[in-house]
């Protein structure tokens, strides 16, 4: 097998076992006795982990190769999970989640083992492909965690152990590539980290409330959630073909700008069409997302100093504005009302695309 599909296949086993057991997080923290802000605590303690190590797994793949620090990722986020399920303190639990945390920031190191794998002309759709295995392993992994837990909510983070520590044994079979050590911040890294920050805190604005939003303004119900769920799906699917149409037809950067503009679109109907908003909106926006993010770190990629660090930086960049959007989100629903939270972040792509414009100019 190709190592660019081993890769492939480690990213969709170990997202599987980490949405495994997302429907069952807020169960066990209850029967640990805490409630929603200790939830909140836990979700944040996993995304400020990740944040602080990716730039330091970037580096050190960087000097002893990236399939090392991807086996000692999912190792750790095995040992995480095993935690998990034995702990019997919330503290033990945020314990088990930094674990879980300091293993998913090796998310740096793979996007950088698929450029150095992809020949320059199929970066975007190889981190395309990348965006594609990510997402199945984490939009079935929370189905197959809700079918495990009638065998009891801890169940899961066993499926969780299992799947991380199959995607680490299948990772050492991936070639030790070193990257050329040495990284400094210039004007287009800072560019480039500036938009990733923008378009993910934009699309996780967009993506922690929009299921709230169906089923508090439209009174879906979970058959219907999940139908949305699967469109978006799809469409996060399809886009993968859409970057490999763009790509050699039009620089990362131009089809990295036509992603903004189509996310920012897509989120930005949504509250003004109504239900079907719902569908088309997201399906624009999810496959918008997916064509920019793969082009702009198509676009980083282009540089050969410090490939890790530089995406282990990114990565951070990213975690950061995931960490910030829903509780935005969360403020601006609450404060102004659902459909500017939409709007804001419509706003906010909008605002990114422009200083983008000008700044390839």
């Amino acid at each position: 097998m190709r190592p660019i599909f081993t890769l492939l296949g480690v990213v969709a086993i170990h997202m599987l076992g980490f949405g495994i057991v997302i429907p069952v997080m807020p169960y066990v923290v209850k029967e640990l006795g805490g409630g929603s802000e200790a939830y909140g605590v836990l979700v944040s303690i996993f995304s400020a982990v990740q944040m602080v190590s990716a730039p330091l797994w970037g580096a050190l793949s960087d000097r002893i190769g990236r399939g090392p620090v991807i086996t000692l990722g999912l190792a750790l986020a095995a040992i995480g999970s095993a935690m998990a399920y034995g702990a019997r303190s919330l503290a033990e639990l945020a314990l088990a989640r930094a674990v879980s945390g300091m293993g998913g920031g090796t998310l740096g190191a793979v996007q950088a083992l698929i450029a150095d794998l992809s020949p320059p002309e199929r970066r975007a759709s190889n981190m395309a492909l990348f965006g594609v295995a990510f997402g199945i392993g984490f939009i079935l992994g929370p189905v197959v965690g809700g079918l495990l837990s009638v065998w009891g909510v801890r169940t899961p983070f066993i499926a969780a152990v299992i799947f991380s520590a199959a995607a680490a044994a299948l990772s050492t079979s991936l070639p030790r590539v070193r990257g050329r050590v040495g990284f400094s911040i210039s004007l287009q890294f800072g560019a480039v980290a500036g938009l990733v920050l923008a378009l993910n805190l934009a699309f996780s604005m967009f993506e922690s409330m929009l299921v709230y939003y169906a089923a508090d303004v439209f009174k879906m119900a979970p058959s219907d959630l999940g139908v949305l769920m699967l469109i978006i799906g799809l469409a996060v699917a399809s886009a993968q073909p859409a970057v490999r149409r763009l790509e050699g037809r039009v620089t990362y950067a131009t089809s990295a700008l036509a992603g903004f503009v189509a996310t920012g679109a897509g989120i930005g109907v949504l509250p003004a069409l109504g239900e079907l908003g719902l569908y088309l909106g997201s399906a624009v926006a999810a496959v918008g997302q997916m064509v920019a993010s793969s082009s702009l770190f198509a676009l980083f990629s282009q540089g050969e100093r410090g490939r890790g660090i530089g995406f282990g930086a990114l990565q951070s960049t990213a975690s950061l504005g995931r960490i910030i959007g829903p509780s935005l989100a969360g403020w601006i629903y609450l404060k102004l009302g659902p459909s500017y939270v939409f709007y804001a972040a419509a706003l906010l792509l909008l605002a990114a695309s422009l200083a983008f414009w000008f700044w390839r100019r």
